[in-house]
């Protein structure tokens, strides 16, 4: 058996996307309370002028002064409203952080609204009693723990929803990040919150608050300038909040954009490329874990097709071999004796093999072998006073029709290997399809000991020993078993992983190791986990970190009944993240394949954003480098009304474009020159094209405009004539090398090869993404054969394991398509002569007039 590889199953790629930069106001001063100590929900109680106000705050698991903490605010909904300070935590986010309690990094203020006479909606938009003590409170919290100032985050559901509208809108600059979810508001708010990173949820069947609440809002800052986020749940209603807040919500809050540090040195690191590959002949020292990264169905149609190919893929040798001397006692006319088979040797051919998963754990393997011939050197024949020493001796096999050898294998794995373990065999011989042949030769010792008795004692004990014989033949299957596990080799699955991998920079050191194996009615399921080596084997620590959860378990792969392949791209998260810690995740702009990114290391061009560079003319040299500063992120998106499909989303949170300057050639040192700080996001939907009749390719449809953004800003120790930058233009530059990417250039179409099965082949046919995984489902191509004679032509064609078809009338102009994973032989009678091809599967070809000759001959098709 073999896996292929599918390459490139996402050509290189990489997202560039624009948030905003964001002030922090100044937190209000109120007067210290009794900090608590402990970590998880603490209840506490805020007094003012009006009394005392209970509130909950979630303390993160060892929680420590000496390190700042990003703080969330979260609103409810109008359900929770009361007194008590303890609904507001129960229902919502803070349902979803209890599940989490021992890992999640935040602390979360969870005030609550007291007035139960205010609207359902208006209960914390900005000015009410309730939303500012909720600020107030969340002063006090930032007061008495220690919070990253510059990471406030506003999120709120239903009424809570409303009211991180209105209050992003009171004070845009507060916030780092803001998440209304089943919210809405007023649209004339939206020139205040353009520069608000904002994220957006709404269930699709939401019938208590319509989605089109949070659609107006997102349109409304879209059309200020802004760029918020807006995912539509499809099928949930108004608690998605339950989908909502979930890791990549979590992830974009601490991310949702780079802030500019004025006085931080440059990311460029001019001539110092980094390496575009592993060294092979460094030792692979596993420093990363991913479990459940990729999955394999082998469906029992696929099955079926690969054991069809197995009589072509199998060594010739693998039905030959020996079998020890086999002894055996017999009584002849009141005389015992002894008897030993030596010298027995066996040849035979696998005509035909069938594989079928058919129960739990139980994967059934036929071989039909024919033209067995067992051949027996030798035959001693001794008793008391009486011996005979016979030829060889044949006994044949299966020279009418296969025979049939079934076994039962369990697989199971053992070191990150597939593995059979063998159940039971059965193996009978029909009466009707065996034959012995005399020995050649009978030497005989002993009154009334005749060579013709001999003979005749010897083939009618073979015949009396055909249980014997099928004994020795189930005895081969344990060998056959162990040259079974040694064809289960998926080494080249891992070059599905590098399929997805998205970066022109350092590639890591991949490998893929089964993990988990499920047998049902219908196929094969297998999980693999994914192991990548340090980028840097003699400095490794020996600790290698192990991520679960990535991908689906194996129980829970889609049992299809062809072949599909799953990868989950969220693996580029940890994988990325190994990259940006050791600082090779860079490119030079120039490297970049489709040369789209070239405009950003281009002197004139750059003039447009950099008045300064026109003091230099044409003579100065820019190095511009891309620099991921964060991990990629997938995730779900939205689905487009016109679509079929289901996208995802590329989310890089944050990168930088990173330049250095040489005044002329002369000059031997690069100067840090500026730098562009940006993230990008976009949604994908995958699809599969024809790219001929035979060849198949991967084409991501980059859905909508990219949202893309940054600021730039120039190197703190550059002395400028001009300080102006044109912000804009530089935004419009790297939009057009994203959009140039992903349109144009690798990102968009990749090729997918077919699978080969010996003379057969799988095709990919369908490509969707399905959380957690971009699942790649392989069927059987379609061969055809198209007339372009002015004659109807009449054919016949037959598979290796199949009668002749036909006749098949095709009419002048049309085409006839086939199903077939092995190649079909063609017959035709032409000029009473008769034609006979082999047709290659999933090829086409065509009836072509020759020299005026209308009968046509077929000749394969060009593969345009």
């Amino acid at each position: 058996m073999q896996t292929t590889r599918i390459r490139s199953m996402f050509a290189y790629r990489f997202s560039l996307l624009l948030l905003t930069l964001v002030f922090l106001g100044a937190a209000t001063t109120l007067p210290a309370q009794t900090k608590p100590t402990q970590s998880g929900f603490v209840n506490a109680v805020y007094k003012d002028a009006a009394g005392e106000h209970r509130y909950v705050v979630f303390v993160p698991k060892n929680y420590s002064p000496e390190k700042k903490y990003p703080v969330i605010l979260f609103l409810h909904g109008a359900g929770e409203r009361g007194n008590d300070g303890l609904k507001q935590a129960q229902v919502g986010l803070g349902s979803i952080v209890k599940k989490q309690a021992e890992t999640f990094p935040f602390l979360v203020v969870f005030p609550q609204a007291e007035n139960m006479k205010e609207s359902l909606l208006g209960g914390w938009l900005a000015n009410t009693d309730d939303s500012k003590r909720a600020l107030k409170i969340l002063d006090t919290v930032m007061k008495d723990y220690s919070v990253d100032a510059g990471q406030q985050i506003l999120t709120g559901w239903s009424m809570g929803g409303y009211g991180a509208w209105s209050l992003a809108a009171a004070d845009p600059l507060r916030w780092s990040a803001v998440a209304p979810v089943a919210g809405g508001g007023k649209t004339e708010w939206a020139a205040k919150l353009k520069e608000v990173p904002l994220w957006a949820f709404h269930g699709a069947k939401d019938r208590a608050i319509l989605p089109v609440e949070s659609q107006k809002m997102v349109d409304a800052v879209k059309q200020a300038g802004g760029t918020p986020r807006y995912t539509e749940v499809p099928d949930v209603g108004h608690d998605v909040w339950k989908v909502a807040y979930s890791e990549p919500l979590f992830d974009w809050m601490q991310h949702p954009g780079r802030a500019m540090d004025s006085s931080a040195q440059l990311l460029v690191k001019p001539d110092q490329k980094q390496p575009a590959e592993f060294d092979p002949e460094s030792p692979f020292v596993p420093a990363l874990i991913i479990d459940n990264a990729v999955s394999v169905r082998l469906g029992n149609r696929f099955l079926q097709s690969l054991a069809d190919a197995v009589p072509s893929m199998v060594p010739k040798d693998m039905l030959e071999g020996r079998i020890n001397d086999i002894y055996d006692y017999t009584v002849a006319q009141g005389r015992g004796f002894d008897v030993q088979f030596t010298g027995i040797s066996y040849r035979g051919e696998l005509a035909r093999a069938a594989v079928q998963a058919y129960a739990a754990d139980t994967l059934n393997i036929q071989l039909g072998i024919k033209n067995v011939d067992l051949y027996i050197n030798t035959t001693y024949v001794s008793g008391n006073r009486h011996s005979a020493v016979a030829g060889p001796i044949s006994v044949s096999v299966g020279h009418q029709k296969p025979v049939w050898l079934s076994f039962d294998v369990k697989p199971y794995i053992k070191n990150n290997q597939l593995k059979l373990q063998l159940v039971r065999t059965r193996f009978s011989i029909p009466q009707d399809n065996w034959y012995v042949s005399g020995p050649a030769g009978v030497s005989t010792r002993g009154i009334g000991m005749t060579s013709e008795k001999v003979s005749s004692g010897l083939i009618d004990g073979i015949y009396g020993s055909k249980g014997r014989i099928e004994e020795e033949v189930k005895a081969i299957v344990p060998g056959l078993v162990d040259e079974l596990e040694k064809q289960l080799n998926f080494d080249e699955a891992s070059q599905v992983v590098n399929a997805i991998w998205p970066l022109p920079v350092y590639h890591p050191r991949m490998k893929l190791g089964a993990s988990e194996v499920v047998t049902d009615k219908q196929g094969i399921s297998i999980s693999f986990d994914l192991s990548v080596a340090a980028l840097e084997p003699g400095k490794h620590n020996g600790k290698v970190k192990r991520l679960s959860s990535v991908g689906r378990s194996v129980n829970d792969i889609p049992k299809v009944i062809d072949l599909q392949v799953g990868v989950a791209p969220s693996m580029l998260k940890p994988l990325t993240e190994m990259l940006v810690e050791a600082d090779v995740a860079r490119i030079p702009v120039q490297d970049i394949p489709g040369h789209s990114f070239a405009p950003l290391a281009d002197s004139k061009t750059l003039q447009q954003v950099f008045p300064d560079l026109k003091q230099y003319g044409d003579n100065v040299k820019i190095w511009s480098e891309l620099v991921l500063t964060k991990p990629i992120q997938v995730e779900d998106a939205s689905k487009p009304k016109k679509s079929d499909g289901n996208p995802f989303r590329f989310v890089v949170p944050q990168a930088a474009i990173s330049m250095a300057i040489k005044k002329s050639a002369s000059d031997k040192d690069w100067i840090p020159y500026a730098e562009y700080s940006l993230s990008v996001s976009q949604d994908v939907e995958p699809q599969i094209v024809d790219r001929s009749f035979s060849k198949r390719a991967l084409r991501l449809n980059w859905e909508g405009g990219s949202r893309i953004g940054g600021t730039a800003r120039f190197a703190p120790d550059y002395k400028r004539q001009d300080a102006k930058i044109n912000q804009k233009k530089f935004q419009e530059l790297v939009q057009a090398a994203w959009d140039g990417w992903t349109k144009q250039g690798p990102a968009s179409v990749a090729e997918i090869p077919d699978i080969e099965l010996g003379f057969g082949l799988y095709r990919v046919n369908q490509v969707n993404w399905s959380t957690p995984q971009l699942l790649a489902t392989f069927t059987v191509p379609e061969l055809k054969l198209t007339n372009n004679t002015k004659l109807e032509m009449e054919y016949e064609l037959k598979s290796p394991y199949s009668d002749w078809g036909g006749p098949y009338k095709l009419k002048p102009g049309e085409s006839h398509a086939f199903d077939a994973a092995t190649p079909l032989t063609y017959r035709r009678s032409v000029n009473n002569r008769l034609q006979v091809f082999t047709l290659a599967a999933g090829s086409h070809y065509e009836f072509d007039p020759q020299n005026g000759d209308q009968s046509g001959s077929l000749f394969e098709a060009a593969d345009n």
